[in-house]
């Protein structure tokens, strides 16, 4: 028996998990490196030592694909990335101030604190003249907040029974709450229970001449199946991936006309490399700042990560916009958590850490 197992553990040995490849080292922003995966990190384990003088080893059981490579960052930062032993690659990060790791399905981020301008003391006004108790740079911002669907259009009907449409709009009331007391403008393109077709909803941004552009929605699959859960959030392209087809299939419907109006050739117009740079900046900032509130409270909603996709709602904004799933209505618990007004809360929370982390970057 003892001869059989052995046998079987080193079957396992040279047969079992193939090891975890790096395709890419992304920089972007002035302070975040994305490291690319060749397939679902979630269950990577990520071994970190703190040195006395300030550096930081990140060994990761991996093997480096890309030659090893070493990035300058504006703050004086230094990520070094390289293959140390055959079996595990090291991160070494010397970081001026702070910094985070974050992971999403198939990227790991390395998020340096930089070197944040100082912000003003002296108060400042939204739109509404309302004096801000905590003023900044963010004065002349302009953000345009898009609750999905209304009216006639449900969205997804989820497991408490509670339109998509209703959740959204009240995590998208949180949201300007809490970017007017940053000192934002902000802006809803609906306020209430009401059907604004696509075109009309980033043609109220572009009017408005907002900075950014967030749409708000919950994710949901067909009833029979079981949901997955966890937070997505997408920006703008042409990417056909088999899961940002399946979230913008569901996204899309609902105004048959507005998706005719965009052709494919008006479609690829409406994206420039710059406004796709910067919606994805938007994105790896909102969604870290959402999945950093939540699990505040709750530890074990998952963070579905950042992808891109053609979704129609996004097609004619003409600044940085980004479509955020904050969950799955049709998930057993999660449906039911999204109805409630403390979770809805930490999504605004979340949301609006992200915009300001991407604001003070950008």
């Amino acid at each position: 028996m003892r001869q059989i197992l052995c046998i079987l553990v080193c079957v396992g040995a040279l047969f079992g998990a193939q090891p975890y490849k790096i395709l890419g080292l992304v920089p972007f922003g002035d302070w975040n490196l994305k490291i690319v995966f060749d397939r679902d990190i979630s269950a990577l384990k990520l071994d970190e030592k703190k040195l006395q003088d300030g550096r930081v080893f990140v060994d990761i059981e991996s093997i480096l694909i890309v030659p090893k490579k070493s990035f300058a960052f504006k703050d004086n930062s230094i990520i070094n990335v390289a293959q140390n032993t055959p079996q595990i690659v090291r991160i070494v990060i010397k970081p001026t101030k702070t910094y985070r790791l974050h992971k999403d399905a198939h990227n790991l981020y390395v998020r340096l604190g930089g070197s944040t301008p100082p912000k003003p003391q002296t108060p400042a006004t939204t739109e509404s003249s309302t004096l801000a108790p905590t003023p900044n740079l963010s004065t002349k911002k302009k953000i345009v907040i898009d609750p999905g669907h209304g009216g006639k259009d449900c969205g997804a009907m989820g497991v408490a029974k509670v339109c998509e449409k209703q959740i959204v709009l009240e995590v998208a009331k949180y949201l300007q709450a809490e970017l007017k007391k940053r000192g934002y403008i902000t802006y809803m393109t609906r306020e209430r229970d009401t059907f604004i077709d696509l075109i009309e909803r980033t043609k109220f941004a572009n009017d408005k001449g907002a900075d950014l552009f967030v749409s708000i929605h919950a994710n949901s699959i067909p009833v029979g199946r079981k949901s997955p859960s966890g937070i997505e959030t997408y920006f703008l392209s042409t990417n056909r991936s088999q899961k940002a087809l399946k979230v913008a299939e569901a996204e899309n419907i609902g105004d048959i006309a507005t998706m005719n109006y965009f052709s494919k050739q008006t479609f690829l117009h409406t994206i420039n490399n710059h406004r796709l740079i910067a919606s994805s900046k938007l994105a790896v900032d909102i969604q870290a700042g959402m999945v950093d509130s939540v699990r505040r409270k709750h530890k074990n909603i998952i963070d579905g990560g950042v992808r891109d996709g053609p979704f129609w709602v996004l097609a004619g904004a003409l600044m940085p916009s980004v479509l955020i799933e904050i969950g799955y209505v049709s998930h057993q618990s999660e449906g039911k958590l999204l109805t409630t007004k403390d979770y809805q809360k930490l999504l605004a929370t979340g949301i609006a850490d992200g915009i300001e982390d991407y604001l003070d970057k950008n």
